[in-house]
């Protein structure tokens, strides 16, 4: 049961169970699309980065489990969450649509891929990965309990740095200074800060 907000509980029921599907749908339509023709690069990190997603995404309910009186928020926090998941899900598909079929949700190279500097990749490297962890906080923030909440956004943030680092490596390899260039006018996550 979410946070109580009294006459709002079915509608926030609702609210957050569309999200959370919209966000399934859309992961799910990326990671059925096969990219012929590129090498996949670490299947061992790979692995260890689903493990770490995976567990921050189970971290959100848990919270709720372990430490029921650690509740924030009441209906203005719940829709700040929903304004911020959503947002978080839109600049997500932005990415997905500016890269078209150059994106996957395995970290994939070949020499001929372009680097693309064009929708949210003009102000940053890994905005996929900035519209996931909005998603995640936003998610956090309506099931209202600030221990899921932190738990979870530390744990994926851990392990979505630890993901661009093995994609830029990957990159750089690949595409040499065309990334290296791209890559040097860019923020990662945080425009104008890392």
């Amino acid at each position: 049961m979410l946070a109580p907000y009294g006459e709002h509980s079915a509608w926030a029921r609702i609210v957050l169970a569309a999200s959370v599907g919209a966000f399934v749908v859309g992961e799910v339509s990326q990671a059925l699309r096969v990219r012929h023709g590129a090498t996949r690069v670490n299947l061992r990190a790979e692995i260890l980065f689903r493990a770490m997603f995976f567990g921050g995404i189970l971290l959100l309910p848990a919270g709720r489990a372990v430490t029921p009186g650690a509740t924030i928020g009441g209906p203005w926090l719940f829709a700040l969450g929903a304004v911020i998941g959503w947002l978080g899900l839109l600049l997500r598909w932005w990415a997905f649509a500016s890269l078209g079929r150059y994106f996957t949700v395995v970290v994939m190279t070949s020499g001929d891929q372009p680097v693309v500097d064009s929708g949210p990749y003009r102000v940053l490297r890994h905005p996929s990965y900035t519209g996931l962890l909005l998603a995640f906080l936003g998610c956090g923030l309506m099931l209202g309990n600030w221990v899921g909440v932190a738990g979870g956004a530390v744990v994926i943030s851990i392990a979505l740095i630890y993901r661009l680092r093995i994609e830029e490596r990957a990159l750089t390899a690949e595409l040499g200074n065309r990334y290296r260039d791209f890559a040097a006018s860019r923020a990662r996550l945080v425009p104008h800060v890392w």
